[in-house]
């Protein structure tokens, strides 16, 4: 568990180190559709980019505070951003039996029908991208896929290793116990809004696409990780499970490669290597 709580603990200090704040994003809710209330931030004009943020986290850690939301805004795109179902200012904290069966993608599906605007692209974190699988699989609704922090491990649906250590640390701070794990948890829910609830029910929901529905997958692919990120396994061996798609190296861990500012250039090339010229 040594390993995991340095994880959890990175987690919590990150996320205000490159913040900055050019454009506030309008907040808006949304009904689910199973009624729950999800929220998202919303800024810029242009073609639509849903960006997916990972465990733990929500929008504004993810993509408002680090800039990320901003610059590719900046860029021309109508950039919107949900807190996922049990993080953020999006609460839900039924237990982990009475969640819905691949509740995220369900969610983004609500979230389209709610804008009226079908994504041009989609772009995700750790377990954003992990979702962002899932929400095309079902609907096969995106005009392009950037996945960051996501390797092979996510083709593998009898993986849950790293869902094994992050549950235990959740339960070791529901149940008031003083670890190192426990602690991050609970930083985690300070630094962004989340409840321990939530997040242990989000890892009930957390679903993998296997490799042989990504080879289905009909959509322009980018892969994001780190060159020191193994966390979710191997960012080319993915990109080479899904047709067609490409993986751009970052610097860094898991943790630290989402503010790699190579994330945002790499992720707005790409955006703009697919849109139409003026």
């Amino acid at each position: 568990m040594i390993r995991f709580a340095a994880l959890v603990f990175a987690l919590a200090l990150l996320p205000f180190a490159n913040a900055r704040a050019e454009e506030t994003p309008d907040m808006h809710t949304y009904e689910s559709f199973d009624g729950t209330q999800i929220s998202y931030q919303e800024l810029g004009t242009g073609p639509l980019v849903v960006l997916l943020h990972g465990f733990t986290s929500s929008a504004a850690q993810n993509w408002i505070q680090s800039g990320i939301a901003q610059k590719i805004a900046d860029a021309g795109y109508h950039v919107v951003a949900p807190d996922l179902r049990g993080h953020g200012a999006s609460p839900y904290n039924a237990p982990p039996e009475d969640w819905p069966g691949d509740a995220f993608a369900r969610d983004q599906i609500a979230l389209v029908a709610h804008l009226k605007e079908d994504p041009y692209a989609t772009v995700g974190y750790s377990m954003g991208s992990i979702s962002a699988l899932r929400w095309h699989l079902l609907s096969r609704n995106t005009g392009r896929m950037a996945l960051g922090g996501i390797g092979d491990s996510a083709a593998d649906e009898f993986n849950t290793d790293r869902n094994t250590a992050f549950r235990a640390a959740i339960l070791e701070a529901l149940a008031g116990e003083d670890t190192p794990g426990a602690k991050g948890m609970i930083a985690r829910t300070k630094a962004t809004g989340g409840t321990l609830e939530g997040y242990l029910g989000a890892l009930s929901a957390r679903t993998y696409t296997p490799a042989d529905l990504l080879a289905t997958f009909d959509v322009p692919t980018l892969i994001l990780t780190g060159d020191q990120d193994l966390d979710n396994g191997s960012g080319p061996a993915l990109a080479g499970l899904i047709p067609g798609a490409t993986h751009h190296a970052l610097t860094g861990t898991h943790i630290t490669a989402v503010v790699d500012p190579e994330l945002p250039r790499a992720v707005i090339a790409f955006l703009d290597a697919g849109r139409p010229a003026d």
